[in-house]
């Protein structure tokens, strides 16, 4: 048979649009309670923690934190399953349709909030209402859909089809409901997003996701049901260790719930803190174990330095990715010079494992202390010369089997402050005042000189002062953290703060100190 240009055209087209969205092997989701397949070469794509917005509660002496979220992110991680993505860049997405977005007439609200409405049965979508669910997919789909049609597909394990017309080229949506099995519970319905990267042919597109995904779906058996593809919890606790803290925090929860269908994630928790990470799970061992030993040693440290202003609970959030591309894809190009960051608004601590293990635990030492201090200065941040010094003072913490940490000199930094010890001097008034902008400006030396000058002025504040006798700084930390509690204002604080220290004796103190007494700093521990 003769295949003309155009015929042979097209076939190829169709061949390169099923080459590019593939479809692996069939496989049980427990969590789901149905069996699919998921797209060939694909990773998982865990959704982020809801950005938060900090609101100060007043009344009481103490300051209390309230976290706002937009209530949109909130509902769509409650109802999303799942997120892959493959080497070719096509996406596939999956929800539970089991709430509708409730409606608030402020634009953030909390989490608890938030819980009493979506617990309102109002929102509960009926299966049979088929009004709520074009509603429901319409909310979770994020492009414009159209009026459904129905689809007499794989009746062995769906009762229901449903697809929907897509404004945006390219992308696919479905609902489907799984077939009940005797006297079981009703699945509900679902709902799967299928973005295809580049330019596809929509009807080819259509038929390899109709025949190689949902006719593919399929029921357990009653062996299956149990096992199948779901996170992994890593525990390297000893027997008889008591069970971590706060097991039902809402961090811990959403933490939990955003990885439960990948089989390439696992988590791991202990005392203030949960991980998540797609680092293989043998490797994972070894570094929780570690960071379960160091964390919350590290933190107890925190507060001893710099204590909180307020003593609401907190969890705070570990992200390890294994490769730099995911984590550069999750914290953004214009942070991908970053080997870790704290992101505030995420409440997440992200890093990518490096081949270094004591350099990433650097990172991580560094980092923790900046996701400390946001929590414990209520997300109100911290001036520069507290935020950055102390996160450098961290940097070389040693943490022993008993869980004591000490703090020896930086020594990357110590020599670059020693080498420009009179210009650090002479800019010292300006580190105090300078804002994130200011302190990260200049030239990488001018930045090393900053960074070196910050820890060591944290340095000097815990291990210098106490050497003097009673000098009138020595007492500006607390000061500080007292002022930016009533001033809500970092770099109002740090007025407040030296308000009665004359600064040329400040200086003349602190260039002592680095030029004379550094040896008798090495046996004062501020942590006892």
């Amino acid at each position: 048979m003769k295949v003309g240009v155009t015929g042979a055209l097209m076939v190829l087209a169709a061949w390169a649009v099923r080459a590019d969205v593939a479809f692996g092997p069939v496989k049980n989701y427990p969590n789901l309670g149905f069996m699919m397949p998921g797209l060939a070469r694909a990773v998982a794509e865990p959704l982020p923690m809801p950005r938060a917005r900090a609101f100060l509660l007043t009344g009481g002496e103490a300051l209390a934190r309230e976290d706002r979220f937009d209530p949109y992110e909130l509902w769509y991680g409650s109802q999303c399953c799942g997120r892959w993505r493959d080497d070719a860049g096509n996406r596939l997405i999956l929800g539970r349709v089991a709430r509708r977005l409730p409606a608030f007439d402020d634009d953030l609200v909390s989490r608890a909030r938030f819980g009493v409405r979506m617990r309102d049965a109002a929102y509960e979508v009926d299966a049979r209402e088929r009004a709520q669910i074009n509603e429901w997919v319409a909310t979770f789909a994020g492009v414009p859909v159209y009026e459904p049609e129905a689809l007499t597909l794989n009746r062995f394990a769906l009762d229901e089809v449903l697809v929907y017309p897509c404004g945006q080229a390219g992308t696919l949506v479905y609902a489907f409901r799984p077939r009940r099995v005797g006297n079981a519970p009703s699945f509900g319905w679902f709902a799967a997003v299928l973005h295809a990267a580049g330019a596809p042919e929509a009807a080819v597109l259509r038929a390899t996701f109709e025949e190689r995904f949902l006719a593919a779906l399929a029921l357990p058996s009653r062996l299956q049901k149990e096992s199948g593809v779901e996170a992994a919890e890593v525990s390297v606790s000893r027997a008889g260790e008591k069970a971590h803290d706060q097991p039902n925090h809402p961090v811990r929860v959403e933490a939990r719930r955003s990885v439960e269908n990948y089989d390439d994630w696992w988590f791991a928790e202990t005392d203030g803190f949960i991980i998540l990470s797609d680092v293989h799970t043998e490797v994972g061992t070894s570094l929780i174990r570690e960071l379960k030993e160091t964390l919350p040693a590290l933190r107890r440290a925190y507060e001893r330095l710099v204590p909180p202003l307020t003593r609401e609970p907190e969890v705070a959030l570990l992200r390890l990715f294994a490769e730099r591309d995911d984590y550069v894809r999750y914290v953004g190009e214009a942070h991908a010079w970053s080997s870790g960051m704290w992101m505030p608004a995420r409440r997440e601590l992200v890093l990518y494992q490096q081949a270094n293990r004591e350099a990433m635990m650097q990172i991580v030492r560094h980092e923790a202390f900046h996701q400390y201090l946001s929590h414990a200065t209520c997300m109100l941040g911290a001036a520069p010369w507290v935020n950055e010094g102390h996160a450098c003072l961290f940097e070389h913490a040693r943490v022993d089997n008993k869980g004591r940490v000490t703090l020896p000199e930086d020594p990357e930094r110590a020599p670059v402050l020693l080498e420009n010890l009179e210009t650090a001097v002479a800019l010292l008034p300006f580190l105090l005042q300078a804002d994130y902008e200011a302190f990260y400006d200049g030239t990488p030396a001018g930045r090393r000189l900053k960074y070196a000058m910050a820890w060591g002025l944290a340095y000097y504040l815990h291990k210098g002062v106490p050497l003097e006798r009673d000098p009138p700084h020595a007492r500006v930390l607390d000061e500080y953290l007292a002022s930016l509690a009533v001033s809500q204002d970092m770099q109002a604080a740090t007025q407040l703060a030296f308000a009665g220290v004359e600064m040329e004796a400040f200086q003349a103190a602190f260039r002592e100190f680095w030029l004379r007494r550094r040896d008798e700093a090495l046996r004062v521990d501020p942590l006892e």
